[in-house]
């Protein structure tokens, strides 16, 4: 990184298996490319992992979050 530059994200989380399978699913049901849903992904994860105090559910979570944004951003097949 130069000097002066700042970083708009924190950089990429490592996702488990189970993880990349989630994205893989949500990106087959929703219609959208994995790239996309792996960003908004890694960031409601992020979010919620912060604040869990029990984290054996995160994957559930993060999914359900993830197809409710991508639902109501407008642009999904139904």
């Amino acid at each position: 990184m130069k000097a002066g530059d700042t970083m708009a994200s924190s950089p990429p989380i490592e996702l488990e298996p189970e993880h990349l399978s989630a994205i893989q699913a949500l990106a087959d049901e929703t219609h959208r490319p994995v790239d996309d849903v792996n960003r908004l992904y890694s960031e409601m994860f992020e979010r919620l992992n912060a604040n869990a105090r029990i984290k054996d559910y995160l994957i559930l979570f993060t999914s359900k979050s993830v197809r409710d944004a991508l639902r109501h951003s407008g642009t999904g097949a139904a």
